[in-house]
């Protein structure tokens, strides 16, 4: 009975996870685990991909979550 402005998907590809996300209306959170590092591999900017949210980990997610209550 969720509708789509009641989910955050969190994910690291931006291929696999954040372009169809995105397609189905959903708000998206990415995880950036090769942020500063060499290659991209599935996280690889994408044209026309742009996500609501990005954290280098989920713990990094998760203390920004705890500071936001």
């Amino acid at each position: 009975g969720a509708s789509p402005h009641d989910i955050l998907h969190t994910a690291q590809s931006l291929f696999h996870d954040h372009k169809t996300a995105k397609a189905m209306g959903l708000a998206t959170n990415w995880i950036d685990r090769r942020a500063g590092k060499a290659g991209g591999g599935a996280t690889k900017p994408i044209e026309g991909i742009s996500t609501d949210f990005r954290f280098t980990s989920m713990a990094a997610f998760v203390e920004a979550h705890k500071k936001a209550l």
